[in-house]
């Protein structure tokens, strides 16, 4: 559940937005499913005089009171408001467990009052699905007590993201938002970016992005690799020099190719993921000096290679082998192992790869999966440089011969490609099950998040792996199928062949 507080100093206009159509019309069914009072008592009436449809006078007039109690001594900003949002794919509650849950929030952000001071006056608004399909309830409240003290809030936001937590635990609710756990946090979608991608009936440009952003990291030894692979997936790329020095790259943006005449829309790293800022990034090779803005400018893009349709099948049969390989190798890791930040961040940036090579589109469940597993692979803000690791260096070498092989091209070659997606899906279930057992509740949903996503495939078979495959091009020799299966395991890579 995902608090949101803002601030106000006019609660009509609030509820008039609140009972009114939307931004996008969204607002289909506006109404009371809590508040300090009944709801029968506290809720407007509805006609169609001078123009409006509710007669939010008497409500507003009623949460209004206590703030004109107060009279001078109030707060200025007295119109507390918080929408606590579901993520879609948690589905909708009923008005009976909103109103419960508006009522735990309230007690426990302090509002209720206690036997030693009044509450406040407030109430919890429900009207359907947001724009981005998420289900959501608006609580208002008064910041004046019942007496008419003025209510002086300190550190709300960050007692509300607390409070949300303890909501989820007794409700039952997922734990999706990592970054309420301390780890770096992920900004959101804006709702012109919603819409825009609606029209075009696509992914959202900030979506793909990420998703390649972190496919170029994939199995990249160096800065300059990944910069030069980011340009390989046909990306435009940016960096962001210090004021002081020209030639210090301290970020960097990107931007899709456009289509005609339309401008490209930039994106800086920290705004796609948090973990993708370059200052997170740079912590992946700690001991490599950062090139400079002149080694971004002259980073080749990375070598287009087309195997031939045996060929590739043949590197997937390798990946997909040497990620059972290594999904044994984890139970052999204990919990609370230095290794486990590198292996989950190597193992998000494979499931991106995956992704890339399944879905091009950028819509699918393993798509939906790679996502989630990035938030449970996110890390704290303010960790170190992560321990080496054998099996992140596996998974990397495993990303980077799926990048040499590109995406299916027709259903056959499909039905092979999910041999790699069912064992990229038990190394995302093993990860689920470690994060649980290291106690990471955030991390541990998402994990289990991702695993739910592609738990479909695994049952139903290849007939769901996406096939809005490009045309096919002419391949290269054996020299590229060399390279490609050399960068799996050679240990399982003959396994396979016997």
């Amino acid at each position: 559940m995902i608090p949101k507080v803002t601030y106000g100093a006019r609660v009509r206009g609030l509820l008039e937005y609140l009972w009114g159509p939307g931004k996008v019309e969204e607002h289909v069914n506006p109404h009371l499913v809590a508040g300090y009072d009944d709801v029968a008592l506290l809720a407007p009436g509805r006609h169609e005089r001078d123009g409006e449809r509710w007669s939010l006078g008497e409500l507003a007039a009623r949460l209004d009171a206590p703030q004109i109690a107060a009279g001078e001594r109030g707060v200025k900003q007295y119109v507390w408001q918080c929408s606590l949002s579901l993520p879609a794919h948690e589905g909708q509650l009923d008005d009976a467990t909103w109103g419960r849950i508006a009522g735990r929030f309230v007690q426990e952000m302090g509002f209720t009052g206690d036997a030693e001071r009044a509450g406040c006056r407030w109430i919890a608004v429900r009207h359907g699905l947001s724009a981005k399909g998420n289900d959501h309830v608006h609580l208002v409240v008064t910041l004046a007590t019942e007496d008419g003290a003025p209510v002086w809030l300190r550190q709300d936001k960050r007692r509300s993201q607390q409070v949300a937590d303890l909501i989820e635990d007794e409700f039952g609710l997922g734990k999706w938002t990592p970054g309420r756990a301390g780890a770096t946090r992920r900004p959101e979608l804006t709702r012109p970016e919603v819409e825009r991608a609606r029209r075009v009936d696509q992914a959202p440009d900030r979506e793909l992005l990420r998703r390649q952003v972190r496919a170029a990291l994939a199995g990249a030894t160096s800065e300059a690799e990944w910069v030069a692979r980011m340009r390989g997936a046909g990306l435009l790329v940016a960096a962001r020099t210090a004021a002081t020095d020209r030639d210090q790259v301290v970020g960097y943006a990107v931007a899709l190719r456009p289509v005609g005449a339309s401008k490209p829309r930039w994106y800086a790293g920290r705004s796609l993921d948090g973990d993708l800022s370059l200052p997170q990034i740079r912590k992946r090779w700690p001991d490599a000096p950062p090139p400079a803005a002149g080694q971004w400018k002259t980073a080749d893009s990375a070598e287009s290679t087309t195997l031939r349709g045996e060929d590739r099948m043949a590197v997937w049969r390798s990946s997909a082998a040497a990620l059972e390989a290594i999904s044994g190798r984890l139970a052999g890791v204990a919990p609370g192992s230095p290794q486990w930040p590198v292996v989950a961040r190597a193992s998000a940036d494979l499931l991106a790869r995956v992704a890339a090579a399944t879905e091009p589109s950028g819509r699918g469940p393993v798509t939906r999966a790679a996502d989630a597993l990035a938030r449970a692979a996110a890390p704290p803000r303010r960790a170190p440089a992560p321990a080496a690791s054998t099996i992140a260096a596996e998974l990397g070498r495993v990303a980077d011969a799926l990048m040499v092989t590109g995406p299916a091209r027709d259903g056959g070659e499909a039905a092979v490609l999910l041999a790699v997606v069912v064992q990229a899906a038990r190394l995302v279930v093993a990860l689920a099950e470690l994060r649980a057992a290291e106690q990471q509740a955030h991390a541990a949903g998402a994990a289990a998040r991702a695993a739910a996503h592609l738990m479909p495939l695994l049952a139903q078979g290849a007939g769901h792996v996406e096939r809005d495959v490009p045309a096919p091009r002419v391949g290269r020799e054996e020299p590229d199928t060399a390279r490609a299966r050399a960068r799996v395991d050679p240990a399982v890579d003959q396994q396979t062949q016997r």
